[in-house]
């Protein structure tokens, strides 16, 4: 009974059990199912916001409209004179976008970029300049000095964008002119002034220079006082003619100029020979030269007496700037000082040659010990001499006599070396001749140095009237001889 009364309580727990775990699982399948609904609930809404929205955004894109923009950035443009440039104005979109090209304020273009080029005669500009095809740029062909300045492009759109470009022309030098004052004749002692006008972007360096005796060279600060475009010669001598250049260099190229200089003042007389050795009824010819501008006019004069040119006891001939006087003396009297002048508008120049009987020294030179000359006489030598003295102290002239060589055309070439006598040290030496006729004068002088000799012991000899030297092997060949003696 017990057991039956057992055996129904556990059957009612176990189905009470079963009930409630039924129970709780239909619960949480019902809150998954609306857990569900809710989230798809809200999916549809945020879609639905999202097309909304959507919506809206092209409703506002369809009534908002994109600017253009200038890609290129400002930029200074450098070209060269005649050469052709392209100032770039590119654009973003660049279709239908209106574009106008205007310089320092003046309107140049308004339009749109189109597949062909597009002259801008229309706008009242020069053909030279146009808009590329497919593009918004200007370009500008043969470029000119006045095109240089500022281009800007702008954009014409509500929101108004624009870039200015700067445009700089180079140009090569140019010499205008080139001049130098008086024409470029300038008389001697004076002043001048040489002016180079130049032009070109940017503005030329002005170098000067000079062809000189050691060819073109540069001239320097202390050559004139320069400024920018000239240079002030000072109290000019005959060494300033010549051709002078004026070199201009900017960078872009150079040029140069070239203008001579003829420097004008009285003249100068130059002659062969200064002395001149002849005899009676022996022809001497007296050789004149003048160095001028302009040309002059040469005289002769004896003793200071004009020789006048039909005179019938010289001759004279003169071929531009060169004369000869030829004398053939009769006398002792037609022998003197002739004097060659030469003048013209600025002043008068003289030198003197002394026609003479006396010998003529010339052409003394020195070579070590040794001493040369030349000698002219048309009368026989009779006596040389030089005549020396020492330097080194306070000492008197030394006569030394040189025997006379044979002679040759009247022409006498004399070589002399100095005797082993001299002491060593420096000599001043000079020449002078004697003929039949009388002494000549000294030489210039000439400067001898006699170097020290080497010194050999002497000794007597056993023979008579006689010296030699000892050796050093005679030396020691004794000293060995003196040295066996004694010990013996």
């Amino acid at each position: 009974m017990e057991l039956k009364r057992l055996s129904i309580c556990m059957a009612l727990f176990l189905l009470a059990y079963i009930a409630q775990c039924s129970e709780a699982r239909h619960s949480r399948d019902r809150r998954e199912v609306d857990d569900v609904h809710y989230e798809d609930v809200l999916a549809d809404e945020a879609t639905d916001d999202e097309a909304q929205n959507d919506a809206e955004g092209n409703d506002a894109d369809e009534e908002e409209e994109t600017d253009a923009i200038i890609l290129t950035q400002p930029t200074n443009y450098n070209a060269t004179l005649g050469k052709d440039i392209r100032l770039e104005c590119k654009v973003s979109p660049a279709d239908g976008v209106v574009v106008q090209w205007t310089r320092n304020d003046g309107k140049f273009f308004i339009g749109t970029q189109k597949p062909l080029d597009q002259n801008l005669t229309s706008y009242g500009i020069e053909n030279r300049f146009s808009i590329p095809a497919n593009s918004t740029d200007l370009l500008i062909k043969d470029v000119k000095l006045y095109d240089s300045g500022a281009y800007k492009c702008d954009i014409l759109q509500m929101n108004r964008a624009n870039i200015e470009h700067t445009l700089v022309i180079f140009e090569p030098p140019k010499i205008i002119r080139f001049t130098a004052s008086d024409d470029g004749q300038i008389v001697e002692g004076s002043d001048f002034l040489l002016t180079c006008e130049v032009s070109g972007s940017p503005p030329p360096q002005i170098v000067w220079s000079r062809d000189g005796e050691n060819g073109n060279k540069r001239l320097a600060e202390k050559d004139g006082e320069f400024t920018v475009n000239s240079v002030f010669i000072k109290n000019v001598r005959r060494e300033h003619s010549g051709k002078y250049y004026c070199y201009a260099f900017n960078g872009v190229g150079s040029n140069q100029a070239e203008v001579y200089i003829t420097v004008k003042g009285k003249p100068r007389v130059h002659v062969h020979k200064t002395v001149v050795n002849s005899a009676i009824n022996v022809e001497a010819v007296l050789q004149c030269a003048v160095h001028d501008e302009p040309s002059s006019h040469i005289r002769w004069y004896k003793d200071g007496q004009h020789i006048k040119e039909s005179s019938t006891e010289f001759s004279i001939s003169t071929r531009g700037q060169h004369s000869n006087l030829t004398v053939t003396p009769d006398d002792d009297q037609d022998f003197g000082t002739f004097t060659c002048e030469a003048e013209n508008e600025f002043g008068s120049h003289n030198r003197s040659i002394d026609l003479v009987q006396s010998p003529v020294v010339e052409h003394l030179q020195v070579d070590g010990p040794r001493l040369s000359w030349t000698i002219h006489s048309h009368q026989p030598v009779e006596q040389i001499e030089i005549q020396l003295k020492d330097m080194t102290g306070e000492g008197e002239w030394r006569t030394l006599s040189v025997p006379v060589p044979q002679g040759r055309n009247h022409e006498y070439d004399v070589v002399y070396t100095l005797d082993d006598q001299l002491q060593s040290g420096k000599y001043e030496a000079t020449v002078k001749v004697k003929n039949d006729k009388s002494w000549s004068a000294h030489t210039d002088s000439a400067f001898v140095e006699i170097e020290a000799q080497p010194q050999y012991i002497q000794h007597a000899s056993v023979y008579r009237d006689s010296a030699h030297s000892i050796t050093s092997s005679s030396l020691v060949l004794a000293a060995s001889i003196m040295y066996l003696l004694v010990r013996m």
